[in-house]
């Protein structure tokens, strides 16, 4: 998914640890991430371990990470801003 690869940008960017689950059409994980969240599939879909917080939407997961992870609340991925 094109709304998949910014996060994946963005955990990298920032140096965080994580595991990227493929739920491609057919896959078990897909069934269970439906199971999960109680929605149509949608993706991306962030877990923070550290947090317990567990959120859609690409550009929100962004903010949050940026949020929670950085000092200033805000690292530019390719120079882009945040539009809320």
């Amino acid at each position: 998914s094109p709304f998949v690869r910014p996060v994946r940008e963005k955990l990298c960017a920032l140096g965080l640890p994580h595991t990227l689950i493929n739920c491609a059409r057919g896959s078990t994980h897909r069934s269970e991430l439906m199971a999960r969240t109680g929605k149509q599939f949608q993706v991306p879909y962030l877990i923070d371990p550290n947090t317990g917080v567990e959120m859609f939407e690409s550009i929100d997961i962004r903010i949050y990470l940026d949020r929670v992870y950085t000092t200033s609340g805000y690292t530019p991925l390719r120079g882009g801003s945040y539009a809320e």
